[in-house]
């Protein structure tokens, strides 16, 4: 634990590169990723930097590989609809690369997007022109054949009494000459298409339409929809002209149809040898477009990555300053002092690889800027980091709280979700998602699932101490267990009288005694019980807290702030809060053979404060013959309390006044000595940093505020004074929580699952009790997973984590640092992937 207690020590380091070596340079840095590059150019457009065209290259290139994959992954989801199944992916199809051959350049690269970027447009424009054509065929058919219904309705064939005769043959007596036309349209757009046209045209027409059957694929979007034939009859040119522009409107085609019913069925049958012909042509040309998509699908992951890659070489390179006259790149980054000689090695390993004559060298260069700050995690640790970055990162060399956190974290979360059986089902939660890890990490999951997978080892903790608090608290499911034949109480007592009598010279080995359960005064029991044992939680974990402020303080050696705030701080602490843990575990550890004679610590404490001269002794509590008052309980209590005053009442002073009376002696000598810088140089930059970068900093030869800095003062004292009144109150979350989780638990064993047993009775039929149970349990098993495993534990979870952000963490961490980010291929491929997945 200790590379986790506290940051990795870092360093500053310069390189100097040759030209020649700089890309293999930063390639090796990339793949080794132990090097945060500053931005030596951040007053440079990033359009005006050495390296821009290659950039620009990289993106065409990534350009055409977003093309690729949009293509395989249709393709892909084709093949899975028509298998109906989940393979094959993406990943499945990857090729491994062979790291032994030589990669190719990007020259190569470019070159092989261009061409099969152009090959595969080509297939697309040939199957799209050709799936355009079938679809007309097809309209073309179906007009044919609905059309032939048509003229065959009503009076069609009066008249077509002759197959040779024109159905718009002159009418001799009449002289009008009947016109139509016919077409395609899609089918949520027909009824308006008869609205526009029976007004433009004021009904001088008659339309008749009928559903194609099949659905028609669409040659742009490959998605199907859903058409319907039409015919119009009319009388006129011009109405013949309106109506072809409202089928162009409202995107009709229009198809001639043959009017005598001899040539409709030979064109007819030239369609239907037309579309056996396309058929086999379209075949064809889709298994030449997956074969070639899938060619493309094996080397797919690699070429992305590879471009990846170089984009991140060349924008890494873009930060570098150029040094023109030696023809070299000089750069500069943060890295941790135990990866100095790997870094080295990688640089020596490039400068071979790229045949520079002459070596890369790096060197270390001191600076007053704050190194990134850096902890090594694993899979199990990171999940507890992440708690703590999420409120912001630790100022390097700080205490780290995940270390604390790993522990602290789950425990409290048990003290509020404490029962065995809940805690039994998240184990079992947390322990298949650690067995499914491997295969689970590979696979793309929702937000939500993905969320509690990432804290599989967090939940793991959760679940195994909410097992010991449930043994604690004797709880499963809400019912209490017996680990040993004999209890410490008389249980027929508990159940006649209400009152649970003690068993003289026994108590029970472990957790709360069963016998409590169903007693009257349980919840007054328990709720005593649990009330303090969060009193008790809250001061040890502030204190600890305290403790690591020292810690701190000792690291970055500012002994004013040991003696001028650690030990104000602690005493006043312990003054109080210390005492209050002290009267709990006192009366705990003493027996009382009359409980109205034992005395109330809330009424000894508001004595002490109120009333520190005196014990007083109410009429109700006092017994003759014997010295115990209400609020006593040992000799010489008073003395202890006048004690415990006088060094609550002195921390508080110490803390306001003593520090920046301090800084002003320091200030006043310095400035005696010529030598005023060195002051700010230690105490003025911790100001600047608790008062938000720069709140209440002073710049090196800036004016010494005096005034400035005892507000800030004032204010830091008045925070923790009403702190750790308001944080310990805040710790009785705990009780709280655990008391509403208790009984919500028992509420529902009561009256969901156990009611179905006294109305379902056994002497009535069986199938009617076991169905009855049956559904009792189903409700009581949904519930207490709705409610108590999800709803309940989300609450534990979010009490736990402001008892640790606000309680906790600020009694010593500042969480103002900036994380160390190293330009590493790992890291940059994952974001990819993580981006890729939630397009």
């Amino acid at each position: 634990m200790g590379e986790l207690f506290r940051s990795e020590p870092m360093q500053l380091v310069q390189l100097y590169v040759q030209i020649e070596a700089a890309h293999d340079t930063v390639d090796q840095l990339g793949r080794l990723g132990a090097i945060q590059f500053k931005d030596l150019n951040h007053e440079v457009s990033p359009f005006q930097r050495n390296f821009v065209n290659e950039v620009k290259r990289c993106d065409e290139m990534e350009r055409k590989l977003n093309f690729f994959g949009e293509q395989i992954n249709k393709e892909l989801s084709t093949i899975r609809e028509e298998n109906n199944s989940d393979e094959p992916t993406l990943k499945s199809l990857t090729q491994r690369v062979d790291e032994s051959r030589p990669a190719p350049q990007m020259d190569e690269f470019e070159t092989l997007f261009e061409e099969t970027e152009k090959e595969l447009a080509q297939i697309n424009n040939n199957q799209e022109q050709l799936t355009r054509n079938y679809n007309e065929l097809v309209e073309l058919q179906n007009v044919l054949q609905k059309d032939a219904i048509f003229f065959s309705e009503g009076a069609g064939r009066e008249l077509e009494p002759d197959e040779t005769r024109s159905l718009l043959s002159e009418d001799g007596k009449s002289g009008v000459k009947l016109g139509f036309s016919t077409g395609v349209i899609l089918r949520d757009k027909i009824h308006s298409f008869q609205r526009v046209l029976w007004r433009a045209t004021r009904g001088n027409l008659f339309i008749k339409h009928d559903s194609i059957e099949q659905k028609i694929k669409d040659p742009h979007t490959g998605e199907e929809v859903s058409k319907d034939v039409f015919i119009i009859f009319y009388q006129g040119d011009r109405l013949q002209v309106k109506i072809k522009k409202i089928c162009e409107s409202f995107g009709a085609n229009v198809y001639p149809c043959p009017t005598t019913p001899r040539e409709r069925k030979e064109l007819l049958s030239q369609i239907n040898q037309r579309l056996n012909d396309l058929d086999a042509v379209l075949a064809t040309t889709k298994k030449h477009r997956r074969s070639t998509l899938l060619n493309i699908s094996r080397s797919y992951i690699n070429w992305r990555d590879r471009v990846v890659k170089e984009k991140s070489i060349y924008d890494t390179m873009n930060r570098f300053n150029y040094d023109i006259g030696r023809k070299c790149l000089i750069a500069e980054g943060w890295c941790a002092k135990t990866q100095t000689e790997k870094i080295v090695n990688a640089m020596r390993k490039a400068t071979e690889s790229s045949g520079a004559l002459v070596p890369s060298i790096l060197s270390v260069i001191q600076s007053n800027e704050e190194p990134p700050t850096s902890f090594k995690t694993n899979k199990f640790t990171s999940g507890f980091q992440n708690i703590v970055d999420a409120y912001g990162v630790a100022r390097y060399g700080e205490v780290n709280p995940g270390v604390f956190t790993i522990t602290t974290f789950p425990f409290l979360f048990a003290v509020m979700f404490g029962d065995f059986g809940h805690g039994f089902l998240l184990l079992l939660v947390a322990s298949f998602f650690i067995w499914k890890e491997k295969s689970l990490s590979q696979t793309n999951l929702s937000e939500m699932i993905k969320t509690v997978f990432d804290g599989r080892y967090l939940l793991l903790m959760m679940g195994a101490f909410s097992l010991y608090t449930g043994l604690i608290y004797n709880e499963f499911f809400a019912v209490p267990i017996t680990l040993s034949g004999l209890q410490a109480y008389d249980q027929e007592s508990c159940h006649t009288t209400g009152v649970c009598q003690k068993i003289e010279d026994y108590s029970y080995p472990f957790g709360v005694d069963p016998t409590w359960f169903g007693a009257e005064n349980a919840l007054s029991f328990t709720n005593s019980l649990k009330m303090k044992m969060s009193i008790v939680f809250g001061v040890v974990q502030m204190s600890l807290g305290i403790f690591l402020s020292l810690l701190n303080a000792i690291h970055w050696g500012k002994k004013l702030d040991a003696f001028c705030e650690f030990l104000p701080q602690i005493l006043f602490l312990q003054s109080i809060f210390g005492f209050l843990v002290f009267l709990i575990f006192f009366k705990w550890l003493t027996f009382y053979p009359d409980p109205s004679l034992a005395p109330n610590i809330l009424t000894a404490l508001i004595s002490m404060l109120l009333s520190p001269t005196s014990v007083e002794w109410p009429s109700h509590t006092t017994v003759p013959g014997q010295d115990n008052p209400a609020n006593k309980f040992f000799e010489g209590q008073l003395y202890v309390q006048w004690a415990i005053l006088f060094i609550a009442l002195v921390s508080v002073p110490w803390m306001l006044l003593v520090k920046p009376f301090v800084l002003k002696h320091q200030h006043k000598q310095s400035l005696k000595r010529g030598d005023y810088t060195s002051v700010q140089a230690s105490e003025e930059e911790e100001n600047a940093h608790e008062g938000g970068h720069g709140g209440h900093g002073h710049g090196h030869g800036e004016e010494f505020e005096f005034g400035e800095i005892f507000v800030h003062q004032v204010i830091h004292t008045i925070e923790f004074v009403l702190g750790c009144v308001s944080n310990t109150a805040s710790y009785l979350r705990l009780w709280a929580l655990s008391l509403a989780h208790s009984q919500l638990s028992e509420v529902f064993w009561a009256r969901l699952f156990m009611l179905t047993f006294s109305i379902a009775t056994p002497d009535k039929p069986h199938i009617l009790w076991a169905i009855a149970v049956f559904i009792g349990f189903a409700i009581w098993a949904g519930v207490t997973l709705g409610v108590l495993m999800v709803m309940e534990s989300l609450s534990s979870f979010l009490h736990a984590l402001r008892l640790h952000w606000v309680e906790f963490q600020n009694k010593f961490f500042k969480g103002d640092g900036h994380a160390f980010e190293p330009f590493s291929y790992e890291r940059i491929l994952a974001e990819k992937e993580a981006a890729n997945v939630s397009d």
